[in-house]
């Protein structure tokens, strides 16, 4: 894989936590740190659109097992 080199600004806050997962082993680098975050985000939004198409395709509100269901995926995407 290539990859494309970027200059960024970041919050404060964001850049302290970054470095902190990094101190503690949680990421190997700021670059990997950002990676894994956009990838959840384009993860996230992922899910979002195939959520919205079971709603467009059940025709209606989700019944409580759908909606159990959204949330367990909800939280896998979340946990990584």
């Amino acid at each position: 894989m290539t990859a494309s080199k970027v200059s960024i600004s970041l919050d404060p806050l964001v850049a302290e936590r970054a470095r902190a997962d990094i101190a503690a082993g949680r990421a190997k680098s700021l670059s990997a740190w950002l990676n894994d975050a956009a990838r959840v985000r384009l993860e996230r939004e992922e899910l979002r659109d195939v959520l919205a198409a079971i709603l467009d395709n059940a025709g209606g509100p989700l019944t409580p097992q759908e909606l159990a269901d959204a949330r367990q995926r909800l939280a896998e995407v979340e946990s990584r």
